[in-house]
C-alpha cells in the first residue's frame, strides 16, 4: 500500500511541469504573446477605419440631401418663371410690349 502512495507522488510529480528558469517559460511563449499583439493592433486599425469610412458616408448623405433640396428649389423656381404670366410680367418691367397681332406664316 506504502508503493501506490510513492507512485502517486511520483506520477503527480512527473506531470506538474518543472518551472526552472522563468525566462524559458516567457521566450517560450512570446511568439504567442506577439500573435495576440498583432491581431489586436489590426483590430483597432480596421475599428478606427470603419468608424471613419461611417462618417464620410454621413457626411455624405447629409451633402446629397442638401443638394437635392437645392435642386428642387431651382426647378420648381424655373418652372414658375417659365409660366406665361410672370414671363409677361417680366417683359412689361424690361419694356417689352405682348404682341397684338398674330404671328406671320412664312411659306
Amino acid at each position: 500500500m506504502e508503493e501506490n502512495s510513492v507512485d502517486k507522488e511520483k506520477n503527480v510529480n512527473a506531470e506538474a511541469p518543472s518551472v526552472k528558469n522563468p525566462r524559458e517559460n516567457i521566450t517560450r511563449h512570446l511568439p504567442f504573446v506577439l500573435f495576440l499583439s498583432g491581431i489586436l493592433l489590426m483590430y483597432i486599425f480596421f475599428s478606427h477605419r470603419s468608424d471613419k469610412k461611417v462618417r464620410k458616408i454621413e457626411r455624405l448623405n447629409r451633402e446629397v440631401k442638401e443638394l437635392y433640396s437645392e435642386y428642387i428649389t431651382l426647378q420648381t423656381e424655373i418652372l414658375n418663371g417659365s409660366r406665361s404670366s410672370n414671363l409677361e410680367q417680366k417683359m412689361l418691367k424690361e419694356g417689352i410690349k405682348p404682341a397684338t397681332e398674330p404671328p406671320i406664316i412664312i411659306k
